[in-house]
């Protein structure tokens, strides 16, 4: 749900740059120890990011890529948290009552506000860590009067991501591994009491006692030192699906060529081998003769009254020519 901003002033930008020049931790700090209220914006090649801030405290975050709804939405929904039932039943009624399908599970009572908190919260840290992830784009923080902050989102400790930037400069393939993999179930657990296998890391996310930010800096620890794993690319779920589905249509296709190939060697054709004799053509012939008399008896029958309006004309013209004279 979008941040209100009251009593908007004048584009008023207090610093920019590039994240090449400056990392974005080193803008968080700085627009916290300054103490500023306003926006943050950064823009990538492929998305654009929005920080919150009042006060010098990071209070919320969003993306032009995706809504912050259909974020919560995605994580409820791929998390296990919601039946599809349930999910069906609220995209049936949400055109009568004019809601969306986020805004029918909370007032249905699927989904309850501690858990939309939760979720909410944790879908503001997943942008933030994806924001320092960037190694391209530029930066500006826009001065704004007042912001009024999300019900249920919890501010995010700049301290808290000064570990999250650390583990991004000594690992940041492992960071980037887990934080691209945020849906998929976790597949082996060897120390990570905290962690439950055949459950997406969200999941557990969600179900810990601990800050999502500090959840993921402890995971990402014990995922680099192998205490727990995903499942291996060539066994994910959606890649099981893709194969089992090509694999069953490709079947499909072989199986109809066969059955074409067969039913057309296997069929037998009469070939009649027959002589043309003499008699055939002579009444082919006489059938030609017959069909061209009759064309011609059809002209002279159409031609014969032309010819008898022009012989009476003649004989007007002569007859006019000799009363002249």
């Amino acid at each position: 749900m979008p941040v209100a901003i009251v009593q908007k002033s004048t584009a008023k930008i207090a610093f920019a740059g590039e994240i090449r020049d400056k990392k974005l931790i080193d803008v968080f700090t700085e627009a916290s120890i300054l103490g500023l209220t306003g926006i943050l914006k950064l823009k990538v090649p492929r998305n654009e990011y929005y920080f919150y801030f009042v006060k010098g405290s990071l209070i919320y975050s969003s993306t032009l890529k995706k809504t912050m709804d259909q974020t919560v939405l995605d994580i409820i929904k791929y998390s296990g948290f919601i039946s599809r039932e349930k999910l069906l039943k609220c995209e049936k009624e949400k055109g009568k009552e004019m809601k969306t399908i986020l805004e029918m599970l909370i007032d249905e009572g699927f989904v309850s506000m501690l858990l939309y908190s939760k979720v909410i919260s944790l879908a503001m840290r997943t942008n933030v860590i994806e924001a320092m992830l960037e190694t391209d784009g530029n930066y500006s923080f826009e001065i704004k009067t007042k912001i009024e902050s999300v019900h249920g989102v919890r501010p995010i400790a700049i301290t808290q991501l000064k570990t999250i930037s650390t583990l991004i400069e000594e690992n940041r393939a492992a960071v980037k591994e887990v934080a691209d993999s945020l849906y998929s179930e976790i597949d082996k657990c060897n120390g990570a009491t905290y962690l439950k296998a055949n459950q997406s890391f969200l999941h557990n996310a969600i179900t810990a006692d601990l800050d999502y930010l500090k959840f993921f800096s402890v995971a990402v620890t014990d995922f680099i030192d192998k205490k727990w794993s995903f499942p291996s690319f060539f066994l994910k779920d959606k890649l099981l699906n893709s194969i089992a589905v090509y694999t069953f249509r490709t079947l499909i296709v072989i199986g109809l060529c066969t059955f074409l190939y067969l039913a057309v060697m296997t069929t037998t054709f009469d070939i009649k081998n027959e002589e043309i004799s003499g008699k055939d053509f002579y009444f082919l012939r006489g059938k030609l003769t017959e069909s061209l008399q009759n064309f011609q008896n059809i002209e002279k029958k159409q031609n014969t009254p032309k010819a008898a309006e022009q012989k009476e004309s003649g004989e007007k013209n002569t007859k006019s020519k000799n009363t002249k004279k």
